[in-house]
């Protein structure tokens, strides 16, 4: 027994010396991508990534041949995969959903900020996992996505900015479009914890948005402007869940640290009973 429980320890170890980042799932095909506001070279004088960055998803899929809900994860502004991408993805693993981290382009400076570029790659993500559905074992209509900090700003400028089903050629006219950017580019539902955004920037499409589940502590630098908004949604129809954490800061993650206090331990429960409400 004691032999197992070794080998047990030594199998969960591997499993994190494994780079999740070896399994990329490229969203565009190469030296075939849809820019807005920007050219390539222009945007990566001005970007956070590489010149040789191309975005992609990491997945972290069930394996037991059957459908499940599927969410897209995209961490906060300098793309935060420690703590906001692969461990939410595990997380999500563990309760039975196919996860996928979204490594989406990043940019400097709030021109960079406010083109579409972002939202883009997100479409393109939720387009390719529903066009995969099938092979990656996903549920068609159970397709959500949840952000951390500045990694909720690609789902909204996708609902207020790009249009869920506007097809990229649309924005950039050299772009050739493909079979996949003919999927349904919905959303079942958005989990936003922490939002670090400025949803007033443009006119809110109140009837495109998804049921969504807001999290946020009371002692956060961005309160104040994201409660307008998610009041904004309430009045306007969109089922909306909101906890307002007493005692939390911005950055939290899953709040599973042993020096948290114990009402940030609880939020992801309280999001498992909700995703299973909205998506049965």
């Amino acid at each position: 027994r004691e032999l197992l429980k070794r080998l047990k320890q030594v199998e969960e170890t591997m499993i994190r010396i494994h780079d999740p980042e070896e399994d990329k799932l490229y969203l565009w095909m190469e030296g075939q991508m849809p820019w807005d506001g920007y050219t390539e070279k222009e945007w990566m004088e001005n970007s956070h990534d590489g010149p040789e960055f191309r975005p992609h998803m990491v997945p972290f899929l069930q394996e037991d041949g059957a459908r499940h809900p599927a969410v897209i994860i995209t961490g906060g502004h300098f793309r935060q995969n420690a703590t906001e991408g692969f461990p939410v993805a595990e997380f999500y693993q563990k309760h039975g959903y196919q996860a996928f981290v979204l490594n989406n382009r990043h940019g400097m400076g709030e021109k960079v900020r406010k083109t579409r570029n972002r939202a883009l790659d997100l479409q393109r993500a939720i387009r390719l996992i529903r066009y995969h559905a099938a092979e990656w074992g996903v549920r068609e209509d159970q397709i959500f996505t949840n952000g951390f900090s500045m990694g909720n700003r690609p789902t909204i400028d996708l609902i207020n900015t790009l249009g869920i089903q506007t097809s990229p050629e649309r924005i950039d006219s050299s772009y050739l479009p493909d079979i996949i950017d003919r999927t349904d580019a919905g959303i079942a539902a958005f989990v936003s914890v922490y939002p670090a955004v400025f949803p007033y920037d443009d006119h809110n499409r109140y009837q495109d948005f998804p049921p969504c589940f807001f999290v946020l502590g009371n002692k956060d630098w961005s309160l104040w402007r994201m409660m307008p908004f998610i009041a904004d949604l309430t009045v306007n129809g969109v089922k909306t869940e909101v906890h307002l954490l007493d005692g939390a800061d911005h950055g939290f993650g899953l709040g599973q640290g042993k020096e948290e206090p114990e009402n940030l331990k609880l939020w992801t429960r309280m999001l498992l009973n909700w995703l299973e409400r909205q998506l049965g």
